[in-house]
């Protein structure tokens, strides 16, 4: 049940967060006449390193697409963001990463903005009598961790995953090919000398002093921890037809569009040792790296259980939530979910009823999904074809892609008016 405040709630709105899904919705409340006090927790620490700006550096076609709506029905709603991001993609594409200078203008655009006072300073409770858009992003501060689970009770807000490295120029020879995967056999030599390297490039960093995350996910936590530890993880031995024994231990390569993923080689190793280790694996001497592996903290609200489909606080109304603490990744996912969330404080503000979007659009799609999902079990939500459900089976994706593209204006358009000329609670 919804706790509602006693006395008036003051016409100010605190985001919590200058990132994609607080700018979105900061700049979206401003306009629309609401004084808007945003806070940046500054910090460079997570930039995003990509090619392409997309999540783990796949785009895969059915993503790609999906996206591709979610910035149709961004311009119909008036992001602020999604224009200057075709402007950056368009001009900028090989030369600088499009999402960190998207970030900065979005920032310039705040912090210029007449109803919006900018404050760099990181928040460690709220203030529970103004309107409150908690969009910290998922790596929010523990002060204000401890906060939320003080307030709403138990949920689990943590988790962590590896981003596996992405290489190109791969000697597919030396693999043996099942579906869209590629695996490559390792003798007990071949394996021992793979753990030497790794072995080799954290302690050479360890002697410098350099402080290693200790990760048992790490593949370099793992080696240290037990040489068997990555043949009996992410290195199981399978069963390949043309060789008579089963090999002592696998490496698994994932197809993709823009090249392979070496699944499981999750390390907080800098770029180059990376490099070094891969380039000592056989068929992978000529790889290029195209994106690092990582080991990704962050934390999130267990949305199932602390949020309704209007991204509000199920316990206290005027809490919401918005971009990726809610459960979303990527840049355009949290640029929409954060214009949701402005288009559903502004009906707070007004004593209008809140909207939904219908699982019909790319957007609300990603809102059911992301309510419906527990962090405990899922890697953050990126927007996809697979989430967005029609009544109709479309046998290629270009046809359901032409439906949801015709569908979307009417669903977004309906939205609107709900939001604007809806009734009143």
């Amino acid at each position: 049940m919804i706790i509602r405040r006693k006395g008036t709630i003051k016409n100010i709105v605190n985001v919590i967060g200058c990132g994609f899904a607080g700018i979105e919705c900061a700049l979206f409340l401003a306009d629309h006449g609401v004084n808007v006090h945003i806070f940046d927790c500054a910090s460079d620490k997570y930039r995003c390193n990509c090619l392409n700006c997309e999540l783990f550096g796949i785009n895969e076609e059915n993503e790609e697409y999906a996206r591709e709506l979610l910035r149709k029905e961004l311009k119909s709603l008036g992001s602020t963001l999604v224009e200057k991001e075709d402007e950056l993609r368009f001009k900028e594409k090989y030369s600088s990463c499009v999402a960190d200078r998207l970030l900065e203008y979005g920032k310039d655009r705040v912090k210029n903005h007449p109803k919006i006072e900018f404050f760099e300073l990181c928040v460690n409770e709220l203030n529970l009598k103004e309107v409150n858009v908690v969009a910290s992003g998922p790596h929010t501060r523990s002060g204000l961790i401890s906060f939320l689970k003080d307030l709403h009770g138990s949920m689990r807000m943590f988790d962590s995953f590896g981003i596996y490295p992405l290489v190109q120029g791969i000697d597919e020879g030396k693999f043996f090919r099942r579906g869209d995967e590629l695996f490559l056999p390792f003798t007990y030599e071949e394996y021992i000398s793979l753990c030497n390297q790794i072995l080799m490039e954290r302690n050479a960093l360890v002697e410098k002093g350099v402080v290693l995350s200790k990760e048992l996910g790490l593949i370099e936590e793992k080696v240290r921890e037990e040489r068997d530890k990555l043949k009996n993880d992410i290195m199981r031995p399978i069963f390949i037809d043309s060789l008579e024994e089963k090999p002592y231990a696998c490496l698994k390569l994932n197809i993709l569009k823009r090249g392979y993923e070496i699944e499981g080689f999750a390390s907080a190793l800098p770029p180059e040792s990376q490099y070094r280790i891969i380039n000592s694996i056989k068929g992978l001497e000529n790889a290029v790296i195209l994106n690092a592996g990582k080991s990704i903290e962050n934390s999130y609200i267990n949305a199932p259980f602390v949020i309704n489909r209007f991204c509000q606080s199920s316990k206290i109304e005027n809490i919401f939530y918005a971009g990726n603490i809610s459960g979303v990744f990527g840049h355009i996912e949290s640029m929409a979910s954060g214009l949701y969330v402005g288009y559903n404080v502004l009906n707070f503000l007004n004593g209008r009823r809140l909207a939904a979007l219908p699982k019909e659009s790319a957007i609300g799609a990603l809102i059911e999904k992301v309510i419906t999902t527990s962090v405990c079990k899922n890697r953050p939500i990126v927007a996809s074809y697979d989430l967005i459900k029609t009544e109709n089976e479309y046998k290629t994706l270009s046809g359901k892609k032409k439906y949801l593209f015709d569908n979307s204006e009417k669903v977004i358009n309906k939205f609107k008016e709900e939001c604007f000329n809806g009734k009143h609670v």
